[in-house]
């Protein structure tokens, strides 16, 4: 074997590896007999494999880098050149794949003697699309892309080459090789620029898109490339200074369209996200900073101090027009995945605190006073309705209730005026909830996460009980206690919002709120299995009487998880030692491993919470603010004690002050020793 069979050979496995990914892996009928039946229960990978050591075949050439008998095969008959194989390549994609000098040199062999298998493309599902182009830059082969390219003969195909999409499954999102379908998006990518700089010679489009309406910026946000996210910028900048200059003599007209051309940073793919707000949504933390931080403004600098504006497009919630719905911001984001990390940077923690200190806070205090005003009048008016007067005949055990008066006008006046206060504020409640609703929609109301969606949910809750309950007291229907004492739980769970703003109890109620719904709930899926069997087998043995008798085995069985069991009871039915021996499981399965594995569960919840208790303190207060801010309308939040931000320009920032500790010792290490440094001076 040649030393070149011995590099084809070795790069076959990476190739395999490549074309394997589900999907590819495709059975296909066969309607032949022998050997086509045999190959049809093969999937395509070894269907390819098998192909590329049959002999005398066009793949096997390719497979072995032979020259000779490649050119031999594509002299006898030209077919060969449009040969499919399983994934649906050509032999053009083969040459590219394997990739070493030999099979390069066969490929422009084919290029040169059979022109249009340049463009030829992936024509099955798996890599549909994809050209030699594509593969010549993932191989990191600057030398190749420029021959396809640049190549005189090659001219008439480049701007097929240039625009051909790879859309197979193999590249969509969420998959490892998801790189933005065009050759220029694979470049960058991959992170090679020197590829990308020869793209861009030949006319490749800056500003194309894949089928998500992802830019190229998307795409290095996904890949978390920041510097060549820096110099495809730049470079863009730069194409549209050369436009401006190149039309300065044209038509007025033409100028003004020029003028509305959007920065490419802030163009939305189809899930309306710019790059800043997809590396929110994704929770690409490195990107998010980088972001942040390449779009502020230097105002002025002293010494460790630094003046500096951030941009709040993007970041912030934007003001709604009518009938219009705002673009969503990275901070609304945030809130709704629940990325700690990126509501740690300090420009966000600075936001929300300029938030919380102009407008949220008394905001969030005179509700925090009225709702508790208002279940303090709930509560009284609950006691008050429930007063009577008893008349009782007997003593001690053996009283007996005769008699029953209800209470004085004055306190059915006091709980008449208490009802209606309760009806009152469960409807202002009720509006405050629909007008939100109303400007943000269904969807997004109740797609929020934390303490968010607990005041969401909890206040349509509430407000909705409190309307039926009133209909059913219209109606004279005694009902009307369960919606009341239902009502009574969720308004009081209400306030479990508010304790969540504060640091020392906040991560308490988003404990619970965790063990609620992971570790009880859990427990609970388990749990029923066993009570559901041991139920069962403890009301065969009793030999109790219908679906009565089942109920009251289920009872008896939650009972003794809790310890609270009659050993006699169980020693009197009729096998009596089957009944113990399953009783001393049950105590064992249920009472001891079961609820120790719950209690463990917690204490890892608890764990895991307090250890990053000042990051879900920081998310919860940053909800809190945005569900207050969600809630006011534009002219409330354009008051002047509301305003948090700086005009510039007639856009808004956010001014704060940097303070960098280490500013002049950075000055000493860059400039060399102190000393030496003085004498330059002087």
């Amino acid at each position: 074997m040649s030393a070149e069979e011995k590099k084809a050979t070795s790069a076959v496995t990476n190739i395999w590896s490549r074309i394997s990914f589900p999907g590819a892996l495709k059975k296909k009928r066969a309607s032949n007999a022998g050997e086509d039946e045999k190959l049809s229960v093969l999937s395509a990978v070894e269907r390819q494999t098998e192909a590329s050591r049959k002999g005398g075949t066009i793949w096997e050439a390719v497979r072995k880098a032979d020259e000779e008998g490649f050119q031999r095969l594509v002299t006898l008959d030209p077919k060969n050149v449009d040969a499919r194989g399983p994934v649906g390549e050509c032999p053009i994609h083969m040459l590219f794949l394997y990739g070493t000098e030999t099979h390069l040199k066969m490929a422009q062999y084919l290029i040169r003697n059979f022109p249009y298998t340049i463009t030829q493309i992936y024509n099955l599902p798996e890599y549909y699309g994809e050209v030699a182009l594509h593969i010549a830059i993932i191989k990191q082969n600057p030398t190749m892309v420029e021959w396809l390219l640049g190549d005189p003969l090659n001219e008439p195909y480049q701007v097929q080459q240039l625009t051909s999409a790879a859309k197979g499954k193999f590249f969509s999102v969420g998959r490892p090789c998801y790189y933005g379908e065009t050759p220029l998006a694979f470049a960058c990518c991959t992170n090679q620029w020197d590829i990308v700089e020869i793209l861009l010679k030949y006319g490749a489009s800056m500003d194309a898109v894949d089928s998500n309406s992802n830019t190229v910026l998307h795409l290095l946000v996904i890949q978390n490339l920041p510097e060549i996210y820096t110099k495809f910028k730049e470079r863009w900048l730069q194409e549209q200074e050369e436009d401006n200059d190149s039309s300065d003599e044209e038509d007025e007209l033409y100028q003004i369209e020029k003028k509305r051309v959007i920065p490419i940073w802030k163009r939305l793919n189809k899930d309306g996200f710019t790059p800043l707000t997809l590396a929110a949504k994704i929770g690409q933390a490195e990107m998010f900073s980088f972001l942040l931080e390449e779009r502020k403004i230097t105002q002025w600098s002293f010494g460790p101090v630094a003046c500096v504006l951030y941009p709040l497009d993007q970041v912030d919630l934007e003001f709604r027009e009518d009938n219009l719905e705002a673009q969503v911001g990275a901070l609304e984001i945030i809130v709704q995945t629940a990325h700690v990390e990126l509501i740690m940077h300090p420009r966000m923690i600075d936001l929300v605190n300029k938030k919380w200190e102009r407008f949220a806070r008394k905001i969030f205090f005179n509700r925090f006073l009225a709702t508790f005003s208002y279940l303090m009048v709930f509560l009284i008016t609950t006691i008050l309705d429930q007063v009577r007067t008893e008349t009782f005949e007997g003593e001690g055990e053996d009283a007996v209730i005769v008699d029953i008066e209800p209470s004085g006008m004055i306190v059915q006046g006091i709980c008449t005026v208490g009802r209606m206060i309760v009806l009152a504020g469960a409807i202002w409640k009720g509006n405050s909830e629909f007008k939100e609703m109303n400007n943000v929609g269904i969807r997004k109301y109740f797609n929020t996460t934390g303490s968010g969606l607990l005041e969401n949910s909890l206040s349509c809750a509430f407000c909705l009980t409190i309307y039926i309950t009133n209909i059913l007291r219209i109606l004279g229907m005694r009902a009307e206690i369960a919606g009341l004492a239902l009502a009574s739980i969720l308004g009081w769970g209400y306030m479990l919002f508010f304790v969540m703003a504060f640091r020392l109890t906040g991560p308490f109620v988003v404990m619970i709120y965790e063990m609620l719904l992971n570790d009880v709930l859990r427990f609970c899926v388990i749990y029923v299995v066993f009570l559901g069997g041991f139920s069962q087998t403890f009301f065969i043995l009793f030999e109790q009487n219908g679906f009565g008798g089942f109920l009251v085995s289920v009872k008896q069985c939650f009972l003794g998880m809790l310890g609270d069991f009659d050993l006699d009871a169980y020693t009197e039915t009729t096998y009596s030692y089957i009944s113990v021996t399953l009783l001393i499981v049950y105590i064992i399965v249920v009472t001891i491993l079961l609820l120790n594995l719950l209690v463990a569960m917690m204490g890892d919840t608890y764990g895991n919470i307090i250890e990053g208790a000042t990051q879900v303190w920081h998310l919860e207060r940053a909800r809190i603010v945005f569900a207050i801010e969600n809630e006011m309308s534009n002219e409330e939040r354009n008051l002047p004690q509301n305003k948090y931000w700086t005009n510039v320009d007639g856009e808004r920032y956010l001014q704060v002050e940097e303070v960098d500790a280490n500013v002049f010792r950075k000055d000493k290490k860059d400039t060399g020793d102190g000393d030496d440094a003085d004498e330059k001076s002087g």
